[in-house]
């Protein structure tokens, strides 16, 4: 269903009424129309979303995603709305990039980040980190300088609070060795400096999944990176439960700066993971941090995806309450403990996490409970109100499946875009393919029940 030109506090619908899992009947969510962002190019397939909100505007939103280009190679393509999302306008394009990253600050200056190939000097070619700049809400851009020493990097994010920008991104190379690479923005990112260059602390022959970064209110910076071991990887196409890991094969840790982008060090380890490299499950973790005024201020959660469990990839959670150095034990949040499923055995991926003004935090994932083929999904959003001690039973978010298709990118990207505007509202930001063609979609949705 596409709806366009409406609010979507004046067009939600409840959630009972969009799906046929008796679970979801009961879930507490009000989840406004599908919207597709990426409708100013129909035709273009769209993969690897990711999203974010102005933290004092509740109708001012930023979603991007990687576009694969008719000849060969891929665009980031940079969407923004107005209107809490109701309509949404394509101002900017990124060429020759991937792995897109896009922020608002506390000032309504938008910035988008992407990874390019760049021949260098000596003549070689790497991939390199270019950040775009919007002072004008994201209506008109402009490059910003940076000079990260980001050679054959993957997957930047971007992060902003009300003082800096940073950026983060991770080295995935035997010489030099593999590193977390932090470049902060001293001058409101108009110009990156040098990165810092961090090596892994775990494995012999480490290889990176990356998360986003966060900002608290007090000046400090955190990320999230996942660590496999490189001697266990399982990457394939394959679904079946025998080629899930069969032990812990990777450490989720945290980075932390707590200086404005001086120095950068290992906070903590959350826990050993079996991360699943098979195509169809790749997908990287998700960070978020309690900004409200709530009991919970300060509060960091994270999401992943993770196979410990009966040989199949589910979603995992986790918080810390003491700046990263320790973390509660792994809990699932991808429920499926009721209602009709066609798929015994699903295995979910795709994580993203945020958290609302009035503390709610809430997990968006990629859902194969009811796709028997464990390759196609739909998108489903859970939500909890006591900090993550419990969760409310989730519900489906989209309102069409993503289907199977000879498209290779079974996983549509390593990301998926989820934000919380300044009004409370999250904001899942999707691919599905609904169209004929992979395309970004979101919708609003409201926790109804009050924090417990």
């Amino acid at each position: 269903m596409i709806v366009r030109g409406a609010s979507p506090a004046l067009v939600a619908v409840l959630i009972s009424g969009v799906s046929s899992n008796g679970q979801d009947a009961a879930a507490p969510y009000v989840i406004g129309p599908n919207i597709q962002v990426s409708a100013a190019q129909p035709a273009l397939r769209h993969y690897e979303t990711y999203a974010g909100a102005d933290p004092r505007r509740a109708t001012h939103l930023i979603a991007c995603a990687y576009v694969t280009k008719p000849e060969n190679g891929a665009n980031v393509a940079v969407y923004t709305s107005f209107d809490q999302g109701a309509t949404w306008s394509h101002k900017l394009t990124l060429p020759d990039a991937v792995d897109p990253s896009c922020e608002i600050a506390p000032s309504g200056i938008a910035f988008a980040a992407a990874i390019h190939d760049q021949t260098f000097a000596d003549g070689k070619s790497g991939s390199v980190v270019s950040v775009q700049c919007s002072r004008d809400a994201g209506r008109t851009w402009a490059p910003s300088s940076i000079e990260a020493g980001t050679r054959s990097v993957d997957r930047a994010y971007l992060t902003v609070d009300g003082r800096r920008v940073y950026v983060h991104a991770y080295r995935n190379s035997k010489s030099p060795p593999a590193a977390v690479l932090f470049a902060p923005s001293t001058d409101g990112g108009r110009s990156f400096g040098t990165a810092r260059a961090i090596e892994a602390p775990t494995f012999e022959k480490p290889w990176f999944f990356p998360g986003n970064g966060v900002a608290d209110d007090k000046g400090n910076f955190f990320a999230l990176l996942a660590e496999l071991d490189d001697t266990k990887r399982n990457m394939s196409y394959r679904t079946d439960a025998a080629s899930a890991p069969g032990s812990a094969n990777a450490v989720l840790e945290v980075f932390a700066s707590h200086d404005g982008g001086k120095t950068l060090r290992l906070a903590g380890k959350i826990v050993e993971v079996y991360y699943d490299w098979r195509v169809p499950q790749l997908s990287m973790p998700a960070l978020a941090v309690d900004l409200s005024h709530g009991p919970f201020r300060g509060r960091l959660y994270a999401a992943w995806p993770d196979a410990r469990y009966d040989h199949r990839t589910q979603i995992l959670f986790s918080h810390s309450s003491d700046q990263g150095r320790t973390w509660a034990a792994p809990r699932i949040v991808s429920d499926e403990s009721s209602g009709p499923h066609t798929n015994p055995r699903p295995n979910h991926f795709m994580p993203a996490i945020a958290v609302n003004r009035d503390g709610v935090a809430g997990i968006s994932w990629y859902d194969r409970r009811d796709n028997p083929d464990n390759i196609g999904y739909w998108v489903r959003f859970a939500a909890s109100l006591d900090g993550g001690a419990t969760w409310l039973p989730s519900a489906r978010v989209s309102t069409s499946a993503h289907t199977a298709s000879e498209d290779t990118r079974k996983n549509s990207g390593d990301t998926a875009g989820l934000t919380a505007d300044a009004g409370g509202l999250f904001h899942p930001v999707w691919i599905d393919n609904r169209t004929g063609i992979p395309q970004m979609w979101t919708a609003s949705v409201r926790v109804r029940s009050r924090r417990r």
